[in-house]
């Protein structure tokens, strides 16, 4: 129709491009875990003694104790095979996701790799040995790299105007905190014993300044195990709850990544990457990424809608029966 322009529905500006911030988050994640992985001290002892050995010794069942005892020795007698093989990986998995033709490639990779490292370096994220809580890493970074992985995959294969990964990120953020209110049952210790040992394991890997801290904290929380344990359960319920309200959502997002920040500095000491030792930063970054995730979808989405509610298609004119003279 003459004099009729449709405005055009919003493009989305870059830094809410979905899919790509999601992908490149991703792949830097990947490429700095490769990095970590070629500390000179992943070459030595420190590596098989501190880190390999963990996984397998720490309260592990004793079928899963001895499996993963196995694999610790066999990896410890090839330490500079092992660690450059896992940095050529992971700098591969980080490279693939920033090139098209390989993009697709990379993020089945990382999840097959994501799910090895989870049970062979990772001891399943210590969820069998009841000393696992959110707080201080569980269900294990692997785990959320693979979720981070698949809310990728579900935004590069749906439509742009609706990214499919939402839904998928939605119920990952929801799984996560519902997880760590279920993990402050005792199902094994009591919590004063667990908050205690989490919190002293953290204080070790701190410099001097937060160690100090981390011990206070360990002290408190054994003397109040209960009310702290209700506390931080109730916490992650709701947050687990108020995602799927459109009116909660955007808060209790922002919430959970300020808490998620705490649990970094206290409870994981920053995933240790203080301490020339730590293989990745941690669960907080990738929990971080999915909030943000959750954050900047649904304006764009919103925007996509209000734009066609203002600005419908036409409907075709209607023919008059005079036509009038040029």
């Amino acid at each position: 129709m003459p004099g009729y322009e449709r405005s055009p529905e919003p493009s989305p500006p870059p830094a809410v491009a979905l899919a790509s911030w999601l992908r490149w988050a991703l792949a830097v994640l990947w490429l700095l875990d490769a990095g970590l992985q070629l500390q000179p001290s992943m070459f030595g002892q420190g590596f098989s003694g501190n880190v390999i050995y963990n996984s397998a010794l720490m309260y592990q069942p004793p079928g899963l104790e001895n499996f993963l005892f196995a694999v610790a020795r066999l990896e410890a007698h090839h330490l500079v095979l092992l660690s450059a093989g896992i940095a050529t990986v992971e700098a591969a998995i980080g490279l693939g996701l920033l090139w098209r033709p390989t993009r697709r490639a990379a993020i089945v990779t990382s999840i097959a790799w994501a799910a090895l490292v989870w049970v062979l370096g990772q001891g399943l994220g210590f969820m069998a040995t009841g000393t696992a809580m959110v707080e201080f890493g569980a269900p294990g970074s692997a785990v959320l790299y693979i979720v981070v992985a698949l809310v990728v995959w579900a935004d590069e294969s749906g439509p742009r105007a609706r990214r499919p990964g939402t839904a998928t990120a939605r119920i990952a953020w929801s799984g996560y905190w519902g997880l760590g209110a279920l993990l402050h049952i005792p199902w094994h210790y009591s919590p004063a014993a667990v908050l205690a040992y989490n919190l002293q394991t953290a204080a070790q890997l701190q410099p001097a300044h937060l160690s100090g801290l981390d011990y206070t904290l360990a002290r408190a929380a054994y003397l109040n195990s209960a009310p702290v344990s209700i506390i931080l359960a109730s916490l992650e319920l709701l947050l687990a709850v108020a995602v799927w309200m459109p009116v909660t959502r955007r808060w209790s997002v922002a919430l959970g990544l300020g808490l998620t920040a705490v649990f970094w500095v206290l409870g994981q000491a920053m995933g240790g990457i203080l301490t020339g030792l730590a293989t990745d930063p941690g669960t907080a970054p990738l929990v971080a990424v999915l909030g943000i995730r959750l954050l900047t979808s649904r304006p764009w989405e919103a925007a996509v809608s209000s734009s066609r509610l203002a600005n419908p298609a036409p409907s075709a004119p209607a023919r008059s029966a005079h036509p009038t003279s040029p």
